[in-house]
């Protein structure tokens, strides 16, 4: 016989598992319900009828032609109005928040748009905390969001609280959850941007139960994994620091004070530099997409400088890929970013360096595709985050504790 605890913990599973398929098939009906978790009918109705009570999913009616025909069918989908979550994007030069309903639509957004390099712990709180109130402004019974997921450019602590380093501030080791939580009776989680883009594609069916990582050419060279259907996120840091791997000891200079690392070759002020003949120059904001599109387009056309930065943006990455491939099985990438749109003159020179330094160049053609509007990659990706708390919280409760968390 199953301990209580072993039995609370099946139910939570099981619970989890209907939200999970009614994130991936946002309309469902319980035989569906059924086939794609592998509970019985009775089982998945019985979830939704749990569900359904607690306020978090809603019943959705038939057209009138099937109702004619009979007993109309009932089909299944997530409660908006269940919760809320917040979300949060620091960048150089830019703070944003959105507040998004328990399917993930939008439901306000409060943007800033200033420098950031002199703001210490108390202004960055601050700036949140209004930003957060201006989203939520004219919604519906101004209930505050289950929680605030805040997606940074830079390094934060495997706690989730803190802001390390960030190329958008000077201070460092800045506490954001504890301060901001306390202001606003939010819970927090701060993570590093790169590291939370996997998230993004948490409930895509193409990319259910594969491993594969995210890889982000602009301000800098950001990694993420999804491995073992988990983002991975460090002991110590959150970030794979995949942009500072060493490519070339004693190199160029990269952001971060160091010198040959990959960053220094493929992040965009480096391909920038490269195609004006500027070494080691590192500009104080973002190179903009235009100057990267103009750039690219002088590559296509054969500049000789132009088409070397960008070589020499692709050869870094690939030798990055191919001794990550040595350690980690070879796994798809998703590339995003203002130099990923170059990527017709990248990927050669990445699968190059792939075949150069990986053994046997296993993992030279691994698939990669592309996620065009990186904003909207970090914001879906940190939605997800918060959302995914959500449910497990919410699967984790009682029928009671569920209809008073929703």
């Amino acid at each position: 016989m199953l301990a209580k605890t072993d039995a609370d913990d099946v139910r939570a599973h099981n619970r989890r598992a209907v939200i999970d398929h009614l994130r991936r098939t946002p309309v469902s009906t319980r035989k569906a319900m059924s086939a794609a978790t592998g509970l019985s009918v009775s089982a998945a109705s019985a979830i939704a009828t749990t569900l359904l009570r607690a306020g978090l999913i809603v019943e959705i009616a038939e057209d009138e032609r099937a109702a004619r025909r009979g007993r109309p069918g009932r089909s299944l989908a997530l409660d908006g109005s269940a919760a809320s979550v917040a979300v949060a994007k620091i960048a150089v030069g830019e703070v944003a928040v959105r507040v998004c309903d328990y399917r993930g639509e939008l439901l306000g957004e409060a943007r800033r748009e200033c420098d950031l390099a002199a703001f210490g712990q108390d202004e960055i709180v601050g700036l949140l905390a209004t930003l957060l109130g201006e989203a939520m402004l004219g919604l519906a019974g101004n209930r505050m969001p289950r929680n605030l997921v805040v997606a940074v450019q830079g390094k934060t602590d495997s706690n989730a609280r803190r802001i390390l380093w960030s190329p958008a501030l000077k201070a460092r080791d800045l506490d954001i959850a504890g301060p901001l939580t306390a202001l606003t009776g939010v819970p927090v989680g701060v993570f590093n941007d790169c590291s939370l883009m996997p998230e993004a594609f948490r409930w895509k069916p193409d990319f259910a139960r594969r491993d594969f990582a995210t890889l982000f050419i602009g301000v800098g060279v950001g990694m993420g994994l999804r491995l073992g259907g988990t983002t991975f996120q460090g002991q110590r840091s959150s970030a794979v620091e995949f942009g500072h791997i060493n490519h070339i000891p004693g190199g160029a200079l990269c952001r971060c004070g160091n010198r040959g690392c990959i960053e220094a070759y493929a992040g965009d002020y480096a391909i920038w530099r490269g195609a004006n003949g500027r070494p080691d120059e590192i500009s104080a904001g973002r190179v903009s997409d235009a100057d990267m599109h103009r750039l690219a387009a002088l590559a296509r056309s054969g500049e000789p400088a132009a088409t070397r930065a960008f070589a020499e943006a692709g050869t870094a990455i690939g030798y990055g890929l191919g001794r990550m491939f040595t350690l980690v099985d070879p796994l798809p990438v998703v590339f995003t970013g203002s130099g990923a749109h170059a990527m017709d003159l990248l990927e050669p020179a990445i699968r190059a360096g792939i075949r150069d330094s990986a053994i046997d160049g296993v993992g030279a053609d691994i698939p990669f595709s592309l996620a065009d509007d990186v904003d909207e990659l970090i914001f879906g990706a940190a939605t997800a985050k918060g959302l995914a708390a959500c449910d497990d919280e919410f699967a984790r409760a009682g029928n009671a504790e569920t209809r008073e968390a929703a």
